[in-house]
């Protein structure tokens, strides 16, 4: 019964294997400063204009996924100011709620911790995410290999350096 099942399966989630910490996230930053801000899968970052807030969640791919603003009425009507820090949680409370109810769990803050550090708004901003359960750091990745699938028809080896790598070290 169970293989029937599995030849006939179509995942319609892609985002399936980015909660089962399956998806890898993306490399070849490492000789980059901001090499940490580059490497997610989500990010959630905070967009302050003159005139307003924005809270985005934004994947590595598609661009904006969810979003918040002090530019719906919705959300403007309740509040006193679009602009102060107050603005600023209320915007993460909200983004936070929307990513949970859409099934996302987990992204990376979009500043560094100095930056968010300096500004009040932004630590007001991923205090309320963090409060209202959004986790603020991507789970490791799992690497598809003979222990997590017993599939697999063979361990993998460990690579051992060759002669050339050892030349080239000199």
């Amino acid at each position: 019964m169970a293989t029937r099942f599995v030849r006939k399966f179509v995942n319609r989630n892609p985002r399936n294997n980015e909660l089962m910490s399956r998806q890898p996230v993306n490399t070849g930053y490492q000789f980059e400063k901001d090499r940490d801000l580059r490497r997610y899968i989500y990010k959630v970052e905070l967009v302050e204009g003159k005139s307003h807030r924005e809270g985005r969640l934004v994947h590595y791919k598609d661009g904006v996924v969810i979003s918040a603003s002090t530019k719906e009425p919705s959300i403007a009507n309740q509040l006193y100011s679009k602009t102060d820090t107050s603005a600023a949680l209320n915007i993460g409370r909200v983004l936070a709620l929307r990513c949970l109810q859409s099934g996302i769990h987990f992204a990376m803050p979009g500043a560094t911790t100095e930056a968010i550090e300096k500004s009040q708004h932004q630590t007001y901003f991923f205090k309320a995410l963090k409060e209202e359960g959004l986790t603020l750091k991507e789970p490791e990745h799992v690497e598809h290999s003979y222990e997590t699938d017993k599939s697999f028809t063979w361990k993998r080896y460990p690579l051992k350096p060759t002669r050339q790598d050892k030349l080239d070290e000199l």
